[in-house]
């Protein structure tokens, strides 16, 4: 291998490394938003004509997100966690991930003041992301989730 061919070699690498970076921070950043009320911010982050499969429902658009999520409650504190994320496909227009994601809630139904009762992890489930370049910045063309594979026994009454 010539010094030539190893630099653009590595010069292909770099850039795939930073593409992949860039996908998972999408990925990081999409819960984030959805954690942290920054709708308009989450809803940036969907490709024109992007999919969020929510709740049994598919969100097709920015307003569909943006009403889905209006009525969610005001009160409660919650974390999406997004772990062991990885990239399954790659090239220059698509990234394929998937992860899992856990998720700790509480809703008092007073705002949020200082730290909450941790009573365990709602719910763990896989989800499938897919991402594509467009005008130069990688925007969620899909994201769904499978059905939990773990979830919290719902309370006793």
């Amino acid at each position: 291998m010539t010094d030539t061919s190893r630099a653009a070699s590595l010069t292909g690498t770099v850039a795939q490394a930073a593409a992949m970076a860039l996908c998972q921070n999408q990925v990081m950043a999409f819960y984030r938003d959805l954690d942290e009320n920054r709708y308009e911010d989450l809803a940036d982050r969907l490709a024109p004509g992007g999919a969020w499969h929510r709740q049994g429902k598919v969100l097709s658009s920015r307003q569909a997100v943006l009403d889905a999520l209006a009525p969610r409650s005001k009160t409660q504190r919650i974390h999406h966690l997004i772990v062991n994320l990885v990239t399954d496909s790659q090239d220059e227009e698509r990234c394929r991930m998937r992860a899992y994601m856990l998720v700790v809630r509480h809703d008092s139904g007073s705002p949020p003041q200082g730290t909450a009762p941790l009573t365990g992890i709602e719910n763990i489930r896989s989800i499938h992301i897919e991402l594509v370049c467009t005008d130069g910045a990688w925007l969620i063309r899909e994201m769904r989730g499978d059905e939990p594979t773990f979830a919290m026994p719902a309370p006793r009454a």
